[in-house]
């Protein structure tokens, strides 16, 4: 069996096993992004919505390896792998969008708010004693791409007139391309936009509103503590493994270090160890702390209002004009965080991102057609 092959298997595969997992990573109460109240976490609709939905995905990647496989063998492989792997994230959406839909049915149908006393709790301590990020931590990643940029410099003046293709398992593979700034330095710029972005992203993070529920108030927000510090370093501990990486694929495109695969496989542990650090982040932690021990029993006679109204695609999009807050927890998934799309500041990071793909596309269709000559990246 071939690398792309293989490429396109353990593509299919991952992505499935990824939408597979996505209702567990979502807190008890907030089922396919649906809030519901405590008494009624475990009731059969829901249930029924996660057997149904990991039946879906899981058909749904065994169609697309059956589809995909075949057309890899009879065209360019590359393609199909691009156009299996979207295909099937959106069948996946999809199928989590319409789960949310039956949950959010049945949850009408029987009215299970009836009776409850539904609040918001607020809790004035983050703000009086805010959540310690430690900062220290930003200093591997800042290292890191202080050592890549005083290496590029380093090698500057001796880059050959062309620069490898990483394609392939040892990174050798596909056509060289022109040196240029842009080409050479790719590896760079992304370390610094790493680098400047993560820690801008985890004062707005700790910053933002937290997560406190009004069924248990301190217990949920001691919990809540916890999870962001967690977060924290989670953040920084990914920008120092993510310089990590760009720094093995630019000693690699400089032709520093010699193509192979144990060079590949030391490149990319980086990213590795960070999946398993994630990973044992949302199986300790999980979302908001709601995996961490809970405190004392807390009798509110409350329940966390039902705003589903303002939560749109199964729990991915959020729009609430009447929220002062621009960026706010997520509810489908687990550590994921997204911006409030009925705030002014929500509406400006949407068009600034839509500017940018439109950008890129237009660009590319430009190099395509020969009206633009655009330097070749490699995809790096």
């Amino acid at each position: 069996m071939t690398l792309p092959l293989i490429t396109l298997l353990v593509a299919i595969a991952l992505v499935t096993a990824v939408w597979r997992s996505v209702p567990a990573l979502a807190r008890p109460s907030l089922p396919f992004g649906v809030a519901v109240p405590p008494d009624r976490v475990a009731d059969p609709a829901i249930a029924q919505a996660r057997d149904r939905f990991s039946r879906t995905v899981l058909a749904s990647g065994a169609i697309a390896a059956a589809l995909a496989l075949p057309l890899a063998l009879l065209l360019d492989p590359e393609p199909v792998i691009a156009a299996a792997v979207t295909a099937l994230a959106l069948a996946d959406t999809a199928a989590y969008t319409l789960a949310g839909r039956r949950v959010r049915a049945a949850k009408a149908a029987g009215d299970w708010y009836a009776g409850a006393k539904q609040a918001v709790t607020a809790d004035l301590t983050f703000r009086t004693d805010p959540v310690r990020v430690p900062w220290h931590w930003a200093l591997p990643a800042v290292l890191v791409l202080a050592a890549t940029i005083a290496i590029g410099l380093a090698r500057a003046g001796s880059l050959p007139a062309t620069l490898p293709g990483l394609d392939g398992v040892a990174l050798d593979g596909g056509p060289r391309v022109p040196t240029c700034f842009l080409a050479a330095a790719n590896p760079v710029l992304a370390q610094a936009a790493i680098t400047l972005a993560v820690p801008l992203l985890l004062a707005a993070i700790v910053k933002s509103r937290p997560e406190i529920d009004a069924a248990r108030p301190a217990d949920s927000a001691r919990r809540y503590r916890v999870y962001l510090r967690a977060l924290a370093g989670l953040l920084l501990f990914a920008a120092a493994c993510a310089n990590l990486t760009l720094l093995g694929i630019a000693l690699r495109l400089w032709e520093i270090l010699p193509p192979s695969v144990p060079a590949t496989v030391v490149i990319f542990t980086p990213l590795l160890a960070l999946a398993v650090a994630a990973v044992a982040l949302e199986i300790r932690v999980g979302a908001g702390g709601h995996r961490l021990p809970g405190g004392a029993p807390e009798d509110t006679g409350l329940v966390q209002r039902d705003d589903d109204r303002h939560w749109h695609l199964a729990g991915f999009v959020y729009a609430n004009r009447d929220d002062p807050a621009v960026l706010v927890h997520q509810r489908a998934g687990g550590l994921q965080w997204t911006v409030n799309l009925g705030h002014p500041v929500g509406w400006g990071v949407t068009a600034l991102l839509a500017l940018i793909a439109a950008a890129a596309i237009g660009a590319a269709a430009l190099d395509g057609l020969g009206i633009v000559d655009l330097p070749n990246t490699r995809g790096l």
